[in-house]
């Protein structure tokens, strides 16, 4: 599979694309103004403590306190053991940058923990989702090229996608080795066939940040940040260039040399596969890239049979409904209805990693009575989800022919980010129907005529409107002037929404 990936970067937003096999599968937007808060660390203040959820309120100097679970507070456990975090937990954490552990329920109560108004260093763990506020740890940790360095707690781990068992020891061994006692660390992905010597100078680096953070920490007043995290195509390169990705392009002259630095000092192997893109055509626009974030914020995606699939994002799950439409492959239902799911499976995959949809997802795909197509359709889903970065798990059809998924939400998809709600259907993509207004416009001027002394009426609307009312609705006008004993005259104006009208007296 080819693996490439796209550095757009202007002042006022950089964006960041990856494209496998000619197509854009994932999108990262930071803009300006908006920068994400994952990664930087906080001198918040303890707003509210609530002993009811173990939980706590940080004020960093936001708009929205932080939501601090105990769990994430060093010295919570009342017993020393850390286990691996189970799916259900890290479904509501991070990935392998973050420090990836559970703990079961034997957490101290949040009261002994924290109190309103004290002090304490956290870090955004989860940015601002929707109307919520970013989830906070105390258990800081930084992320480096090979591996995440856990400055206040004793634990060693390895990321889950390491799976050869040897390499898995080779790695903890050497992480054993050169960790400081008192701290911790986890091995990322990217360590794997990489010497002592490359995990050391790693580790020593992120040290020396620590202690730089711990300077500035004595320094700092209540709400202030006290470490940055590195900006999107630095991050993007530390955390997700791999052996797969074979080309990395930059338009940005600066970016592009920022890269080269970054690489040549911690990712030598990346440096080779670095091109400064210096075309007059955007390097979206050339890759098709922003013809698909287009189609990604469209409710209807339609499939090459003819079949197609609706996507609707609500706020506590994700809905997918596969329709067959004009597609009509096969000589009979069950067969035609097989091969749309199967077609409908790669595009739903596909448009849940470039709109970035995570939490609780049910796909309604088209019915099938055969169990072994069924069973197909499911294993062509799971290996599509290989793919995949985000964690997720599908599990199998239900009684109604239901697919249930989840998958880990790590920032605000796609629609949230580009999109606003829409004022004049409330967000929910209906609108008035035109004889609808019609007739909320005639009840107006029936109550306008009734509670003002005037001789005529004006109609200031939409011309669509105003075609409705002298047309279809005419006679209804004619027996309204009739009932009111007064002249109902019409001015459009093609400002106007066409729900959108004025009743002026005259």
């Amino acid at each position: 599979m080819s693996t490439e990936l796209l550095v757009n970067v202007t002042p006022f937003e950089t964006r960041i694309s990856r494209v496998e096999n000619g197509r854009a599968e994932e999108l990262y937007i930071e803009r300006t103004r908006g920068k994400g808060l994952r990664g930087n660390m906080y001198l918040g203040r303890v707003q509210r403590v609530i002993p009811g959820i173990q939980a706590a309120f940080v004020d960093i100097g936001m708009e929205r306190a932080g939501f601090l679970y105990a769990g994430d507070i060093p010295g919570a456990r009342l017993e020393n053991e850390i286990i691996d975090a189970d799916d259900e937990q890290e479904a509501k954490g991070d990935d392998e940058t973050s420090l990836n552990v559970g703990y079961r329920q034997n957490i101290a109560p949040i009261g002994q923990l924290l109190r309103e108004g004290q002090e304490i260093l956290v870090q955004v763990s989860r940015e601002p989702i929707s109307s919520k506020g970013p989830r906070l740890t105390a258990m800081v940790s930084l992320a480096g090229r090979y591996l995440v360095y856990l400055p206040e707690l004793d634990h060693v781990g390895i990321a889950r996608r390491l799976e050869g068992e040897e390499e898995r020891e080779r790695l903890l061994v050497i992480a054993n080795s050169i960790k400081v006692e008192g701290s911790g660390i986890i091995i990322r992905t990217v360590a794997e066939g990489h010497s002592q010597e490359d995990l050391a100078q790693d580790l020593q680096f992120l040290i020396k940040l620590w202690q730089d953070i711990e300077k500035k920490r004595k320094k700092y007043s209540l709400k202030t940040i006290v470490h940055t995290e590195l900006n999107l195509y630095l991050r993007v390169m530390r955390d997700f260039v791999d052996d797969e990705v074979e080309k990395i392009h930059v338009d940005s002259k600066e970016a592009y040399v920022n890269m080269k630095a970054f690489a040549k000092k911690f990712m030598p192997e990346v440096e080779g596969r670095l091109y400064y893109y210096p075309g007059s055509r955007p390097i979206f626009d050339v890759y098709g890239v922003e013809e698909e974030v287009n189609r990604a914020l469209l409710r209807k995606v339609n499939l090459k049979s003819g079949g197609s699939i609706v996507i609707d994002q609500a706020e506590a799950l994700i809905a997918i409904d596969v329709n067959s439409g004009s597609s009509v492959s096969s000589r009979n239902l069950e067969e035609t209805s097989f091969k749309t799911n199967l077609e409908a499976v790669h595009e739903v995959v596909h448009q849940l990693r470039l709109r970035n949809l995570g939490g609780i997802i049910v796909i309604d795909f088209i019915d099938m009575e055969d169990k072994d197509n069924q069973a197909k359709v499911m294993e062509v889903l799971e290996e599509a989800l290989t793919r995949d970065k985000v964690k997720s798990k599908a599990h199998p059809f239900t009684a109604l022919g239901l697919v249930q998924l989840t998958r880990k939400r790590t920032r605000d998809s796609l629609g949230r980010m580009l999109q606003m709600e829409c004022e004049h259907c409330s967000s929910t993509g209906l609108t008035k129907s035109m004889q609808t207004v019609c007739y909320q416009l005639f009840r107006e001027v029936v109550a306008e005529a009734r509670a003002y002394p005037s001789e005529k009426l004006l109609v200031i609307a939409h011309p669509k409107l105003i075609d409705l009312m002298l047309g279809e609705e005419n006679e209804m006008v004619v027996q309204l002037e009739t009932f009111l004993g007064k002249q109902i005259s019409f001015k459009h104006d093609e400002q106007f929404a066409t729900d959108r009208y004025e009743v002026v007296l005259q």
